[in-house]
């Protein structure tokens, strides 16, 4: 580990969690870019999606309707 890394290690226990999710993301967003950030955004909106069908009982009504066509 080079002198820079541990120094880096040894201030991140002065972060709170909130600034280490912060510093996480940064650092996956430099090594990955920035496609990952929308594929998450779009998963997070997926799922929002599909909660709210299930809430409103409309997943339940799409599965009855596969069923019958089935």
């Amino acid at each position: 580990m080079s002198t820079l890394v541990a120094e880096i290690a040894g201030k991140l226990k002065l972060l709170t969690s909130a600034e280490k999710n912060d510093l996480l993301r940064l650092l996956l967003l430099d090594i990955e870019g920035a496609e990952d950030l929308d594929a998450e955004e779009a998963w997070r909106n997926e799922i929002v999606s599909r909660v709210k069908a299930i809430r409103n009982g409309e997943a339940a009504i799409k599965a009855l309707q596969e069923q019958w066509h089935e």
